[in-house]
């Protein structure tokens, strides 16, 4: 496998029909595709990328644990490349709204912001869209141990686990992250722009204290998520209320990071233990959600970890204790190409193939997206 490049698909011809069965009967629809690309190699070098099979702890009490996970399993220490970075038992924000009746499909876009990054907007929205009112959730972290040394030195890789801020009031608003864009185009020489960029500005600080005392919701595949944040940083423990059911489990996606030969196996095993774990400890219908990205190792071979992840996950644990109920796939905006982009003249670069030359070698696509795999307790 060379290249896996997701599609996104937009306004097909089962839309239509999409958006009302999708409200009715509680899934996403599809609006991504797979294009593969592969490479013809030697039959030698023919690689499976198969886990070897490995004795789980089905006692969710024995399983897992704070700083190691799975303990020594096939030979490798797990102890030495993953650990948990962070596990935090929280009660789920009541929602002002039905979540299911949002019509919202398998791929979700987010907004970079300055100080929450990708995987923690990410998990925001899963527990906003897979939560459930009256119920707690938790958040499970993992790290890479050894990268973050080498991290220091290079910067290729920093800690999944950001400190959040003692102030959240120094935080950019929603206001000048979202709503800036649109106001900066007036014309600040007329009393007309000024006016309209006034108003624009009030009704966006009503809109986020709106969205900050729960009264409106702002769940959508491209929704801004930093008021739903906020709102989670704030709930209490679920030490203020442990009689309260499991709901869900979220384990964020790595980003940022350079897998390397010895860290890929050892993850796949890790996210296998939660698994098991989480198949006891949630509630009937509860869900685990798994979050995960493709990777390349230091011999720039593609690992696609969102379909090893789930093809682990269905041979140990298989389709009695947990089903998968929906497969998303997560980007960050200012990848795509714009429609409403000029191209001019000077700013036109011919293109050329460059599939079978010299200079291919060692070129390929970043990857810039993740996969996070839901998986629903069956009764």
């Amino acid at each position: 496998l060379d290249e896996l490049v997701v599609k996104r698909q937009r306004y097909c011809q089962a839309f239509g029909l999409g958006t009302y069965l999708c409200a009715q009967f509680d899934f996403l629809m599809f609006t991504h595709e797979f294009i593969a690309s592969l490479r013809k190699v030697p039959k030698l070098s023919i690689d499976r990328m198969v886990l070897d099979d490995c004795q789980y702890a089905e006692d969710s009490a024995l399983g897992f644990h704070r700083d190691m996970v799975g303990g020594s399993c096939g030979g490798l220490d797990l102890h030495s490349a993953i650990r948990v970075g962070q596990r935090v038992l929280r009660q789920v924000p009541p929602s002002p709204i039905n979540r299911k009746s949002v019509v919202m499909g398998s791929v979700w876009t987010f907004e970079r912001h300055a100080v929450h990054s990708f995987p923690q907007l990410c998990m925001s929205r899963m527990v906003e869209r897979f939560g459930r009112d009256f119920s707690n959730w938790e958040q499970v972290d993992l790290e890479l141990v050894h990268l973050q040394a080498a991290s220091n030195a290079d910067g290729c890789c920093e800690s999944m686990h950001v400190d959040e801020p003692d102030n959240l009031d120094d935080e950019p608003s929603m206001s000048d992250s979202q709503g800036g864009s649109d106001v900066e185009n007036l014309d600040n020489g007329t009393h007309a722009g000024e006016y309209e960029r006034e108003r624009q500005r009030q009704i966006q600080e009503n809109r986020e204290q709106l969205l900050n005392l729960g009264l409106v919701s702002a769940l959508g595949e491209d929704s801004n998520d930093i008021a739903h944040y906020r709102k989670l940083l704030s709930m209490p423990s679920a030490g203020h209320a442990p009689d309260l059911p499991l709901a869900l489990v979220v384990v964020p996606h790595i980003s940022g990071c350079l897998f390397t030969l010895a860290h890929i196996a050892k993850y796949r095993r890790a996210l296998v233990q939660i698994t098991h774990d989480a198949g006891h400890r949630l509630s009937p219908s509860g869900m685990l959600v798994l979050g995960v990205q493709d990777v390349r190792d230091e011999n720039g071979k593609l690992w696609p970890l969102g379909m090893l992840v789930l093809e682990d996950v269905q041979k140990a644990v298989g389709h009695i204790r947990l089903r998968l109920k929906e497969f998303i796939v997560v980007v960050e905006n200012g990848h795509a190409r714009k429609r409403d982009d000029v191209l001019s003249r000077d700013s036109f670069s011919e293109e050329k193939c460059i599939v079978g030359s010299a200079d291919y070698s060692g070129v390929h696509l970043p990857i810039v997206h993740a996969y996070y795999l839901v998986f629903m307790r069956l009764k």
